[in-house]
């Protein structure tokens, strides 16, 4: 079985509705990372939300904190970070999750997958430990070469030669385009 399909099987072999529901719950449950407050006399802040409760927000307004009435707020815009560079292609989030891999950086494998399935990989990850480390062991000596790729609007596919020795195979390995950055997609059941 090759390293692409060991780690996939793996994957695969643990999705359940009720982890999936999880992770959505998770992925929704991230704090934003920037919120820009526009107060109802039109003054802006760039600020981050603590806490709301009883109707008044806790923000973070340039280390400072400050109580506000959700009657004065006209508005609260939530922004998101520039899309990291190490994400423009999927060439490069595969090449991210290769290193990752090989190096034993399971945060660095989680995050070339889609936000909705973060969560669920990183508690699989943990509950299999000895899995995670035979993917690794069977990564080494392996080399990958991209055959091919296609990418239409925000969804892109890789098809990726694996080579261990005399043994090769090719797959597919699927992509979504997230806030900018090219994010792989587990394999699908």
């Amino acid at each position: 079985m090759s390293s692409i399909s060991a780690c996939f099987t793996l994957l695969r072999a643990r999705f359940a509705p009720a982890a999936l529901a999880a992770a959505l719950l998770c992925a929704a449950a991230l704090p934003a990372r920037a919120e820009v407050i526009e107060l109802l006399d039109k003054t802006k802040l760039n600020a981050k939300i603590i806490h709301f409760y009883d109707g008044v927000y806790t923000v973070d307004v340039g280390g400072q904190t400050q109580k506000l009435p959700k009657e004065k707020i006209k508005s609260i815009s939530f922004t998101l970070p520039p899309a990291r560079p190490e994400f423009a292609t999927p060439e490069k989030t595969f090449e991210r999750w290769r290193k990752a891999l090989t190096e034993g950086a399971m945060d660095r494998v989680i995050d070339c997958y889609a936000l909705m399935y973060q969560g669920m990989l990183a508690s699989q990850m943990g509950q299999a430990n000895d899995a995670v480390k035979k993917m690794q062991k069977e990564i080494e000596g392996t080399k990958f070469q991209i055959k091919g790729s296609s990418v239409k609007g925000d969804s892109a596919t890789l098809k990726v030669a694996r080579q261990k020795g005399d043994d090769t195979d090719t797959g597919e390995v699927a992509f979504v385009r997230e806030n900018g950055e090219w994010k792989m997609l587990p394999p699908s059941q």
